[in-house]
């Protein structure tokens, strides 16, 4: 299993931008430009597993930063799921020439760390939002003259809220404030916009893309790994 982050715009939304208390959007992936590993997600990329999980009728996770093992990290689900291509109006502006993932989510306002990370969010504290990943189909490709990994299919795990990315170019496009009672670029500017992250599922800045593994694999090892790193970098009161 791998990770992706990416910094986001935080807009605060209001009763104008229909959305219901606790609830976001976000553009949690961009189409065609180059994170930090070298890798470019390409149109499509997200469209079978969202159907998978459409026909299972499961929501995907909102887990705050890939805390996968904490239950009172899994803040919220996934409302709504759609790959917005180029031109899309629904776009932010600064991305409209790209398309990516958009998600609607509603995080658990009842519980005590999801109404912390909306908090964070709404204070801008928090500006970018990750999701895990598997990869179906990827190959070398290349962008300006330099080496790429292109991401074709992936199959999505969970999506949340993180302090550190590999790319620069998502959008948090809108944060409800609220009590819910009821709910349980460009290639140059993203290289130079954030260091290259120090997490332990993230992958190095890529020497050689072709070092990525079609059918990547998490050992026990790792997990435990992980979840360490996140509870000591990332973790709530």
């Amino acid at each position: 299993m791998r990770t992706k982050a990416f910094p986001a715009h935080v807009k605060a939304a209001g009763e104008q931008d229909g959305l219901a208390a606790g609830q976001f959007e976000a553009i949690v992936s961009v189409f065609g430009n180059v994170d930090h590993g070298g890798d470019v997600v390409l149109p499509g990329a997200f469209s079978r597993s969202l159907a998978e999980w459409k026909a299972a009728g499961d929501p995907i996770p909102v887990i705050w930063s890939h805390q996968i093992g904490d239950p009172d990290s899994h803040i919220g689900v996934v409302l709504d799921a759609e790959e917005l291509l180029a031109g899309d109006d629904r776009l932010p502006e600064k991305l409209r020439g790209n398309g990516g993932l958009w998600v609607r989510g509603q995080l658990d306002l009842d519980e005590p760390r999801a109404a912390k990370v909306h908090r964070l969010l709404k204070g801008r504290r928090v500006t970018q939002f990750s999701f895990s990943y598997d990869i179906r189909d990827g190959a070398l490709g290349e962008r300006d003259g330099e080496k790429v990994y292109e991401l074709r299919d992936l199959d999505v795990f969970e999506v949340g809220p993180t302090l550190l990315g590999m790319n620069a170019a998502t959008d948090l496009v809108g944060a409800k404030a609220g009590r819910c009672t009821t709910c349980g670029n460009t290639i140059d500017s993203t290289k130079q916009a954030m260091p290259a992250p120090a997490d332990a599922d993230d992958e190095p800045p890529a020497i050689e893309p072709k070092a990525k593994s079609a059918e990547p694999t998490l050992s026990p090892a790792s997990v435990l790994l992980s979840l360490q790193v996140d509870a000591l970098a990332y973790g709530l009161d």
